[in-house]
């Protein structure tokens, strides 16, 4: 498993849909878990500035609520 995760979720996510905190996946508009970072978020990384798209790794649990979703 690649470690770009940990790289991209040392920021805190700037979309105000998500709002992600350092140490959290991106999160949809209903509060899963998404399947990738969103890309405002993984452009803060200079390695990973070009990439089209960062998967979030299945240890997250893509599509499940996310631990800092209450009430969702």
């Amino acid at each position: 498993m690649s470690d770009d995760f940990k790289r991209v979720e040392a920021h805190a996510c700037p979309m105000s849909t998500c709002a992600a905190p350092p140490g959290s996946p991106c999160r949809t508009g209903k509060g899963k878990v998404a399947i990738q970072y969103h890309t405002a978020r993984f452009r803060l990384v200079p390695q990973l500035a070009k990439t089209l798209s960062v998967q979030t790794p299945a240890v997250r649990k893509r599509g499940r609520p996310g631990p800092n979703t209450p009430g969702r």
